[in-house]
C-alpha cells in the first residue's frame, strides 16, 4: 500500500511538473519579435529559474523517498561522464542524419519541427533560450528523472532496458503524437538521452547532451 501511494504521489508530481513546464513555454512565446523591456526579460528569467528549481526540488524529493539506482549522488562532475554526454550527442547527431537521408529526404520535417520553425520565425529571439536551455532542463527532469523515479524505481537489467525504451517512447510520443514516421526519430533520441541518464546516474549529463542537440541547428 505504501508503494502504491508513493507511485500515485509521483504521478501527481509529474502532472505538476508538466503544468509548470507548459506555463514556462507559454511565457516564452512572445509574438512578432516584440522588443521586450529589460524588466520583462528579467522577470521571465526569475520565474524560469524558480520554476526549474521547484521541479528539481520535486525530483530530489522523489529520490529521498526511494533511490535504488543511486541517482544524483555526489560528486556530480567528472571527465568520464562529460565524455559520455558528448559521445551520446554525437551518436544522436549521426543517427538523425542517417534517418533524414533514409526516410526524410527533400527537406521533409516532422509536424513538431514545423511548428517550432513557425513559432521561431514569428517569436521574439528569447524563444531560442527556451529551445536551447530551458526545454532540455525541464524535459530531462520530467522524461528521465521523474519518469524513472515513478515507473522504474528499482534498478536491474530489465528495468534498464525497459526504462530506456519506455522513456524514449514517451518522449517520442510527446514530440510526435500523430504517430508519423518521425516518432521513431524522437524515440531514438529519447532512448539515447535515457541511456545517458542511466549510465551517468545524473541528470546533468543528459541535459548537456540534450542542450547540444538543440543548439546544433543554430550553429
Amino acid at each position: 500500500m505504501k508503494s502504491f501511494l508513493r507511485f500515485l504521489g509521483n504521478v501527481g508530481i509529474i502532472i505538476i511538473a508538466f503544468i509548470g513546464y507548459s506555463f514556462i513555454q507559454w511565457m516564452y512565446v512572445i509574438p512578432n519579435k516584440t522588443a521586450l523591456p529589460i524588466w520583462n526579460e528579467v522577470g521571465i528569467g526569475i520565474i524560469t529559474v524558480m520554476a526549474i528549481w521547484a521541479m528539481f526540488a520535486l525530483y530530489k524529493y522523489q529520490l529521498k523517498q526511494e533511490n535504488n539506482w543511486d541517482f544524483n549522488e555526489k560528486p556530480h562532475w567528472n571527465a568520464q561522464r562529460i565524455f559520455i554526454a558528448i559521445g551520446m550527442f554525437f551518436l544522436m547527431t549521426i543517427l538523425q542524419i542517417a534517418f533524414i537521408q533514409l526516410f526524410a529526404k527533400g527537406g521533409v520535417t516532422s509536424h513538431n519541427q514545423q511548428e517550432l520553425n513557425k513559432i521561431s520565425s514569428l517569436a521574439n529571439p528569447i524563444y531560442n533560450v527556451l529551445l536551447v536551455i530551458v526545454a532540455p532542463i525541464c524535459e530531462e527532469i520530467i522524461f528521465r528523472g521523474m519518469f524513472f523515479n515513478t515507473f522504474f524505481p528499482i534498478e536491474n537489467k530489465w528495468t534498464k532496458v525497459l526504462g530506456v525504451l519506455a522513456s524514449g517512447f514517451v518522449f517520442g510520443f510527446m514530440h510526435d503524437p500523430t504517430f508519423s514516421k518521425f516518432i521513431y526519430l524522437y524515440w531514438m533520441m529519447g532512448s539515447i538521452l535515457a541511456w545517458t541518464y542511466v549510465l551517468t546516474k545524473d541528470l546533468r549529463y543528459s541535459i548537456i547532451a540534450h542542450m547540444l542537440n538543440n543548439l546544433l541547428p543554430f550553429l
